[in-house]
């Protein structure tokens, strides 16, 4: 099995283009304190992929969030 990163994030940014969409995970500073040279968080992914992977993305993270807020199971697996 191939490896791949594995990561923690607690904010984003997205930005979409003529060529797909670009998501960029962040992690904030524990202390939420920057310093005077320090963002409060900074990036530890960037995604980028095209329009329609964007759109099923979204539709399943909703969905599952869903199911996992009314208690229900959460696993999706959806090839694209």
């Amino acid at each position: 099995m191939a490896e791949y990163p594995d990561v923690y994030a607690d904010g984003f940014s997205i930005s979409a283009g003529q060529f797909g969409v670009t998501l960029t995970l962040s992690v904030s500073d524990p202390t939420g304190e920057p310093g005077p040279h320090e963002e409060p968080s900074h990036p530890v992914a960037r995604i980028r992929m095209s329009m329609a992977l964007a759109e099923e993305l979204t539709k399943m993270i909703g969905l599952t969030v869903s199911q996992s807020k009314s208690g229900q199971p959460s696993s999706q697996t959806t090839k694209h």
